[in-house]
């Protein structure tokens, strides 16, 4: 049998007795160190329980081709900080544990994703989709997206940090905040900026626990101290998660709804095409005023016609029924590029 077991936010401490039984009983246990840094006093503390303890890297628990042979031949736990199930490579290894016919039970605890949000007295239910921040500036950029999408859905977002156990890398958190800072520089998506309201929680659970809130702008001038961090970017905030971290956080800012600011991508595509398309359409109605050529009536409608269908466009768009204002946008650029056709002048280039 396989035993996934969590030790919590607050590592052996947080081990509750039927984990502690499944230790002492196991044939093989396991301490995988790459979801979260190994703290050497648990380690220490479980070796007494358990002295053939093993610390595990991630390659390790990826492959599990061992862990798995030998859950068939015997009792096997493997110990994650957290909850066991919150990192994807343990569900696969109980997914393929399961579908090999070896029993696997999963002990579970608690996890920084529903720590870090209860300590600041943020509500759970208003958690959006979680990612992860990493120091390549490109690979950031998924998670930008997956920030301003919750901030779309008025959803706060809980941002892990990247941990590399093997070179006893952490992202601090100002490099993880420029990087997204970065990202808005490149994405222009009004998602974040040195105004956002963010939170730092550092070492969760532990003695030294530190919460610290304010605008992007104050916390890049401040210090978190030793890793592990947590970001926390709110969304819309009730008026009793402002209470809570009043009393909760250390605030260099008052708390913002950071959901203001951020539009929908067709809101700024809109914003963007409709005002282009005016400036042609004008042109075009210049072009037909100055021609020395008689111009045919049907040119004249279709100048017309491309005008109602841009007013639609901006009233859809003031009524936020995006797509129906895209619709009505390409009628009306469709109507504008036929004049390149059918009189060889390009509303577009003023030509």
């Amino acid at each position: 049998m396989l035993t996934l077991v969590g030790m919590g936010i607050h590592g052996y401490k947080g081990l509750i007795m039927e984990a502690i039984e499944a230790i002492k009983h196991a044939d093989k246990v396991y301490l995988e160190a790459y979801t979260s840094p190994v703290n050497g006093r648990d380690v220490n503390a479980i070796k007494a329980l358990r002295s053939d303890l093993l610390v595990v890297h991630r390659w390790f628990v990826e492959d599990g081709r061992r862990i798995l042979d030998e859950a068939r031949e015997g009792d096997v736990v493997l110990l994650t900080y957290g909850d066991p199930l919150v990192a994807t490579t343990h569900t696969e290894l109980m997914v393929r544990a399961r579908g090999s016919g070896i029993r696997c039970k999963v002990i579970h605890s608690s996890s920084i994703v529903t720590a870090a949000l209860g300590e600041c007295g943020l509500h759970a239910y208003r958690l959006g989709r979680i990612a992860t921040v990493v120091s390549d500036p490109i690979a950031s950029t998924s998670t930008y997206y997956v920030l301003y999408t919750n901030l779309m859905q008025m959803n706060h977002t809980l941002l892990l940090l990247e941990y590399d156990h093997e070179h006893g890398y952490f992202l601090a958190p100002g490099d993880a905040l420029r990087l997204l800072l970065e990202c808005e520089a490149r994405e222009r998506m009004n998602a974040i900026g040195e105004g956002t309201f963010a939170i730092v929680a550092s070492r969760v659970g532990m003695e030294d626990m530190m919460l610290v809130g304010g605008k992007i702008g104050s916390l890049l001038k401040h210090g978190f101290g030793e890793p592990p961090h947590t970001l926390i970017v709110t969304g819309s905030l009730h008026f009793t998660e402002v209470e809570a971290l009043k009393v909760s956080v250390t605030l260099l800012d008052e708390p913002t709804d950071n959901t203001k600011g951020v539009k929908a991508r067709a809101e700024i595509m809109l914003s963007n095409y409709i005002p282009r398309a005016y400036t042609a359409l004008s042109r075009a109605r210049e072009y037909v005023t100055h021609a020395k050529d008689a111009i045919d009536s049907s040119i004249k409608d279709m100048i017309d016609n491309a005008e109602y269908y841009l007013s639609d466009a901006e009233r859809f768009a003031r009524e936020h029924r995006y797509e129906h204002a895209i619709l009505a946008l390409g009628y009306a650029e469709g109507l504008i590029d036929a004049l390149r056709y059918l009189k060889g002048i390009d509303p577009w280039r003023g030509k």
